[in-house]
């Protein structure tokens, strides 16, 4: 019976002009952004070799400046001896020179490692910051110190490539993708699909007359054979996505490590509250949140049709239900309603600031976990399954199917 059920859903997915189109948009979003966007993407710490270059020169200027006119005492006024930095800023420069002009990575990597960067490479680290968080400083805290740890995590890689410290390699991006925008783009995407499946019954009730199948059985089976075809379509898209990726910029280190936080005493953007971890743990983990994310919007979605059964009312609803913690509060507080917020499943939707530890960051705390994100999900689809089967006892098929003028 699951398979008949299974194929009539595949058809009602298929045969949606709209799925197929959002399908279309996600592979061509995929090759605007390996071919368009991504070769313009570069680390906020990379150097600008025009600029070094005047700025090497400058200061060897300097120091022969001062080394022709026997200046090279200290400044009774300022302490500072202007031909010592003059030479320092010069020797160090030119190391970073050489380094670009022979694209030896490695060696990039090990002078960036030490106390010395470039002033102007401080400086754009500084603007960029400012242009992406605009004056909220913690946010900026976190970023810097986000990006000073990632830059120590490759530099102990073997044969580091441009491609992984610009993070363009196929693991970069599969782990970036999770970590921002990709778990709103695939609810969305579920949302989007799902909406009309169980609704589109009321179209077709009289198909339905003979049908030796409970409904909530039915229900949960048209259920399990969405989340089957959609997760299959997203595991196809990220597929792509990966692949594609990997042979533009390569495939990518698997010893890799990614930067997380966890609160431990002090300053929240003190060095000590970062540690590292595989960045194949944090893919891992996120695969699993989507898995279980998806079935929760999709049984979800049965709800909402049951109450609404109006698609677009449906979806509505959907869309509204994943945007809510951006629209109540942007997802930085430790409480909700005056109960921890990490016992509510909003807080997981984007679980890239759970799993880095992010959320942790902003809300000063060690509550938001990968752990504690598993018992959430377990538990509001314990909750959804129920309220879902009290709704379908109350609301029968016949009740459901039945057209209001």
């Amino acid at each position: 019976m699951f398979r008949i059920v299974f194929l009539e859903t595949f058809k009602k997915i298929y045969r949606n002009k709209k799925n197929r189109l959002i399908f279309l948009l996600a592979f061509l979003g995929i090759i605007l952004y390996s071919f368009l966007y991504l070769p313009n993407v570069n680390n906020p710490l990379t150097i600008d070799m025009d600029e070094l270059a005047l700025e090497t020169e400058s200061a060897y200027g300097m120091k022969e400046s001062r080394l022709d006119s026997g200046d090279i005492a200290v400044n009774s006024f300022t302490g500072i001896d202007t031909y010592s930095v003059a030479k320092y800023d010069y020797e160090n420069n030119l190391m970073f020179y050489d380094a670009l002009e022979k694209g030896d990575v490695s060696r990039l990597f090990e002078v960036k490692s030490t106390n010395y960067v470039p002033l102007f490479t401080v400086e754009a680290l500084n603007d960029y910051l400012e242009r992406k968080h605009d004056g909220q400083f913690l946010e900026m805290d976190f970023e810097r110190a986000m990006i000073n740890s990632n830059l120590f995590i490759l530099s102990e890689i073997d044969n580091p490539t441009t491609h992984e410290f610009n993070g363009k390699t196929g693991i970069q991006q599969l782990y970036s993708f999770f970590l921002t925008y990709g778990p709103l783009i695939i609810l969305f995407i579920t949302i989007f699909v799902a909406s009309e499946v169980l609704v589109d019954d009321r179209k077709h009730h009289t198909l339905k007359a003979g049908q030796p199948l409970g409904w909530r059985k039915y229900i949960f089976y048209q259920s399990l054979s969405m989340f089957i075809i959609i997760m299959t379509g997203i595991a196809l898209l990220l597929t792509v996505f990966f692949l594609l990726i990997s042979l533009l910029y390569g495939f990518g280190d698997l010893s890799l490590l990614n930067t997380n936080y966890a609160y431990n005493d002090g300053y929240r953007a003190a060095e000590e509250n970062f540690f590292t971890a595989p960045v194949t743990d944090f893919i891992l983990q996120s695969l699993i949140l989507t898995a279980l994310l998806l079935y929760l919007f999709i049984r979800l979605n049965a709800v909402l049709s049951l109450v609404f059964r109006h698609d677009v009312i449906v979806m509505i609803a959907g869309f509204a239900i994943i945007a809510f913690n951006r629209l109540y509060s942007g997802g930085g507080e430790d409480k909700f309603l005056g109960i921890g917020a990490h016992l509510f499943p909003q807080n997981y939707f984007e679980f890239g600031n759970i799993l880095s530890g992010h959320q942790n960051f902003l809300t000063l705390s060690n509550n938001f976990t990968f752990d504690n994100g598993l018992i959430v999900l377990f538990t509001t689809i314990i909750i959804i399954e129920i309220i879902l089967g009290i709704l379908a006892g109350f609301i029968t098929r016949q009740k459901f199917v039945r057209q209001v003028g």
